[in-house]
């Protein structure tokens, strides 16, 4: 083979991306350009062998979106190739989103070499530096080129990265200078190829892993402090495990719940099982009730808090102990400041605390009087509910919460978008979407990227719902410009509430309409039918919840991407809400 720097960038190329196969990537998202050509038409190979599969997007912020909702579904990492320059910039909306939610992706950047920065070589600029503020790690290749890296800096190189995402995952970014030539013959490709194919296709990798030596220890201090006869309460807030682990955190969490009788407050997106004893149905509305005369002695929380301020101001007045679980993720957690944080995740600490239990604390206690009473008082808001919200009703967006799980097949997946969907869903859906598996990215609770996220989410599980709202999708309608995704089984309810209605809900009272509408809700005239058919998505409008119901069963016949969209009269929305509200609550 000759040793031109062409077939080397070319080899090199293979057996970086094949590597990352090793480690478990699957699922690759290319972007245009030339700098990133090696890159490009190494993976093209290894797609034809089956290896990986690649989907192409013209803009990068799209691409680092869809890659992220692929990494969350499949629970495995996920690349993006770019090519040098700006295009490395639009990778950071999605990179500070995988940060917050400790999500693994991999960026991987053509650069130009050492030898032309800093001296006014076209399309370089410093890109190593875009994603520092926000990535696990940023590595590099050679810096003088592609060609330069040895066999053993690049399994090195990889075998970093999958040390980082066991422990503590996020996004990666490597920088990759790659010099010219860029392109390769087709002879020299198959020379290439054959030594790749005979030396480094089926080569057998040990990557090694770091074990950490101070979980134990960090269990035995929550432990102390941990009385397991006295009464608490289970706050589960966003799952931020990987989706490969939920099983074994949820038998976990049964464990624990067995054990102690407690009740627990589940997330919309907390991956509990809807089967699990002590789950308090409507417990945001029965912590408004009832916060002042809720006592207990302690706390266990896991994961981040939900996005209550009910919640947040129960946890910031109570006394007793509070320890919070983390899964992985070693950034403090906790506001408020009043809790002993632990990062090693639900299954270990419980593990190690069963470890520490004499045989009688390890039976299985009725509920107490605490969680009876909670359930209880859950049940009297169902029974409102039930009484206030019909089926034949029109549509606003609380009444969304509460009645599309109902209608929406319990086996789909739904994602909801984190603006007020989210926030509705906590206080309305009665814990309905524990039924199903429930996404919604809250790291950076951003709007960014939440079409190119559901549709990263339906290349692996679908058929798909995504809830958002008008500003939500709008923002990322170049996630429609992803190779094949009108092709994907995705329903997008669409709520149109002319603007951010979340606005409307806090600045209305102390602004004037003309204010609320160019400083916050900023409502844009948009032609729907007219957009989707732009991009060759059917479309269908509904007024009411019957014939919702008979768009989601349209929407899951055609098995492809449609946008069914619901119009909201915000002033309506909120007296209503307020109404049912003062039912449940009182003044």
């Amino acid at each position: 083979m000759t040793s031109s720097i062409e077939c080397i960038n070319f080899l090199r190329s293979l057996q970086l991306l094949n590597l990352f196969i090793n480690i478990g990537v699957k699922h690759l998202i290319l972007c245009p350009g030339s700098r990133s050509a090696p890159l490009a038409i190494a993976a093209g190979e290894l797609n034809k062998l089956g290896k990986i599969n690649i989907y192409n997007s013209i803009d990068e912020r799209s691409a680092g979106f869809h890659s992220l909702g692929i990494s969350t579904a499949s629970g495995n990492l996920s690349l993006v190739i770019t090519t040098s320059g700006t295009a490395v910039s639009n990778l950071l909306p999605a990179a500070v989103e995988a940060d917050r939610s400790c999500k693994g992706i991999i960026f991987l950047t053509a650069d130009r070499p050492l030898r032309l920065k800093d001296c006014g070589a076209n399309q370089t600029v410093n890109q190593e530096e875009f994603l520092s503020s926000v990535c696990r790690n940023v590595l590099s290749t050679n810096l003088n080129g592609l060609h330069e890296t040895t066999d053993n800096e690049i399994f090195n190189l990889v075998n970093k990265i999958d040390q980082q995402n066991s422990t503590f995952p996020g996004p990666i970014h490597l920088n990759i200078p790659i010099d010219k030539p860029l392109d390769i013959s087709f002879f020299n490709r198959k020379k290439v190829l054959d030594v790749f194919n005979r030396i480094y296709l089926n080569k057998k990798y040990k990557f090694i892993k770091n074990e950490s030596n101070c979980e134990k220890n960090k269990v035995l201090k929550s432990f102390k402090n941990l009385n397991l006869d006295k009464t608490g309460i289970i706050l589960v807030g966003p799952y931020q495990g990987s989706i490969n682990e939920l099983s074994s955190f949820n038998k976990s969490l049964e464990k624990i719940q067995e054990i102690t009788g407690w009740p627990v407050f589940a997330d919309p997106v907390s991956g509990v099982y809807s089967n699990l004893r002590g789950l308090v149905e409507n417990w945001e509305l029965v912590l408004r009730k009832n916060k002042s005369f809720i006592n207990c002695h302690q706390l266990l929380r896991l994961g981040p808090m939900s996005s209550s301020t009910e919640l947040e101001n129960f946890l910031t007045l109570f006394e007793g102990l509070q320890i919070l679980i983390k899964e992985k993720n070693f950034r403090k957690l906790d506001p408020i400041k009043k809790s002993i944080e632990y990062e090693f995740g639900l299954t270990k600490f419980i593990n190690q605390l069963l470890g520490e239990l004499s045989n009688d604390k390890k039976n299985k206690k009725p509920l107490n009087k605490l969680a009876f009473d909670l359930i209880e008082d859950g049940q009297k808001i169902k029974k409102i509910f039930k009484e206030r919200l019909s089926i034949n009703d029109e549509i606003s967006e609380y009444k969304l919460a509460n009645l599309v799980p109902k209608i929406w097949p319990a086996e789909y997946p739904i994602m909801l978008s984190a603006s007020s969907p989210i926030r509705d869903w906590l206080t309305f859906s009665e814990n309905r979407t524990l039924s199903r598996k429930c996404f919604s990215f809250r790291g950076a609770s951003g709007i960014d990227g939440t079409l190119s996220l559901a549709l990263g989410i339906g290349r692996i599980t679908n058929p798909l719902l995504l809830i958002t709202g008008d500003l939500a999708f709008v923002h990322d309608i170049n996630g429609w410009l992803i190779e094949n995704s009108i092709d994907l089984n995705l329903t997008i309810l669409l709520i149109n509430n002319n603007g951010g209605n979340i606005f409307n809900r806090i600045y209305k009272k102390n602004l004037k309409e003309e204010e609320l509408k160019k400083l916050f809700l900023m409502p844009k005239e948009i032609n729907w039918p007219n957009l989707a058919k732009g991009f060759q998505v059917q479309f269908k409008g509904v007024s009411n919840f019957k014939k919702l119901r008979e768009a989601f069963e349209w929407s899951l016949s055609i098995q492809k991407s449609v946008i069914i969209k619901v119009d909201i009269d915000a002033e309506n929305e909120i007296s209503e809400k307020n109404e049912l509200l003062e039912k449940i609550i009182g003044n």
